[in-house]
């Protein structure tokens, strides 16, 4: 196949030949010439790729291939259909995984001439000959699609192909059987806040081998540490955010499982891991963290933490007072719930490294009448006292007040506003 950049070149070459015979000595000549070069430009497809991106047994050579439009990734995941074409099954393969669009060759000015369901036959014809059986077929005069597999069970390799006769509606996806290889090991977060610049990673947060540390973001307000499609649940009172770029060719399921298998050999708790995202929690040594890393993109992700006691001291150090996002209750009750015990050790650990006397305030949504979230943010300020107070901080140095909803902290126009509100608040007298 001819390398589409040089077809491009060549074609500028010609016309640039053409138009300079019209040339002059002065700039009118030059501008004669633009119109014929703008319009090479605009019409040339982008630049392709001449080398083989995916597997040498795979025909390359009957397409063109867009390196943009292409995924390689060491170790991914894709779905193949096997079986009647009226009743397929569907089977997910692991491994070595391409995908991407597939063009006709040659210049755009041909690409009318396609014949996707005749490219398909010689496709199927070289495949067969490297092993594959067509094992899945969808296919009319308009296109096909089919599913070739050589070998059995994990050891199978897949290829989807979609070709039709329209010259933009072509793909293939490609799974050969490999183990995953990648491997992270995290340091367990020692018991005191550890100190690191902006320009260091986590010490508690290895990033991927090869991986490049772009920026570092620190950002006010809680973590939203929810699972996807459930109500917000917000911890801590700030969050340090770091991104990355690299390494390439790691899928989602590669990295997701990285970090996922990662964590849980460090001691934290995986809350969460949809293929894309893992969010996990520690709270283990004297340390409540919370941490979330997921791809923004093909190679660049990000790392979110949110400390919960160093924010703790931090916020009342600095502002006198800190939503104590964390702290749950029963619904419409005043008991405390167990996940809420990493919260209240790190309050009573950072009340005894303070002097003074403290505000437990307890706040609600809009929810409910006046009277009756008055009533309730005022037991709830009375329990969480209760529980410091059992926890070795003197009554002496605690009231508790209910404000119900009259200082909100974000307008109550969402679910997520309306779970930022529902907090309980420790605050510094006179300060």
């Amino acid at each position: 196949m001819r390398n589409l950049s040089d077809q491009m070149q060549a074609s500028m070459t010609k016309a640039a030949n053409a138009r300079a015979v019209e040339k002059t000595s002065t700039l009118g000549g030059v501008w004669r010439l633009l119109p014929a070069l703008l319009l090479v430009v605009l019409l040339a497809p982008p630049l392709m790729a001449a080398t083989q991106l995916y597997p040498p047994w795979f025909p390359q050579s009957l397409f063109t291939i867009n390196p943009d439009n292409t995924t390689v990734e060491d170790f991914g995941t894709d779905t193949f259909r096997v079986g009647k074409t009226d009743d397929p099954q569907t089977i997910e393969a692991k491994g070595h995984h391409w995908a991407g669009s597939l063009y006709p060759p040659g210049p755009t000015s041909t690409w009318d001439h396609w014949n996707g369901v005749a490219v398909f036959k010689r496709v199927q014809a070289q495949l067969e000959a490297s092993g594959f059986k067509l094992v899945f077929l969808n296919a009319d005069n308009d296109g096909a699609h089919g599913t070739f597999r050589r070998g059995n069970g994990p050891e199978a390799t897949y290829v989807d192909l979609s070709l039709k006769n329209d010259a933009y509606s072509n793909s293939v996806a490609i799974v050969e059987p490999a183990a995953k290889a990648r491997t992270l090991a995290l340091r367990p977060p020692g018991a005191q806040p550890e100190a690191f610049t902006d320009a260091q990673d986590f010490p508690y947060i290895t990033p991927l081998a090869g991986a490049k540390l772009l920026t570092t973001r620190h950002d006010d307000g809680p973590l939203n540490v929810a699972v996807a499609d459930h109500d917000p649940q917000y911890v801590g009172t700030g969050t340090q955010s770091k991104m990355y770029r690299g390494p390439a060719n790691v899928s989602p399921l590669d990295f997701s499982s990285t970090y996922e298998g990662a964590f849980r050999n460090a001691g934290w708790t995986v809350t969460e891991n949809n293929g894309a995202t893992v969010t996990a929690h520690y709270a283990k040594n004297g340390r409540d963290l919370w941490a979330r890393v997921f791809q923004e993109g093909a190679d660049v992700w990000d790392v979110t933490v949110a400390d919960v006691g160093a924010g703790l001291k931090g916020a009342l150090t600095k502002n006198c007072r800190v939503a104590l996002y964390g702290i749950n209750f029963d619904f419409n009750k005043a008991t405390i719930r167990a996940e809420s015990e990493p919260v209240l050790q790190q309050v009573a650990s950072v009340m005894k490294s303070l002097a003074g006397a403290f505000e437990v305030g307890g706040h609600t949504d809009n929810v409910g009448g006046a009277a009756y979230n008055a009533k309730l943010s005022q037991a709830r300020a009375e329990s969480v006292k209760s529980w410091l107070v059992a926890h070795g901080i003197a009554a002496s140095r605690l009231t508790a007040k209910g404000y119900g909803d009259t200082v909100p902290v974000v307008p109550n126009s969402s679910d997520a506003n309306r779970a930022r509100n529902r907090r309980v608040e420790l605050k510094k007298a006179g300060c």
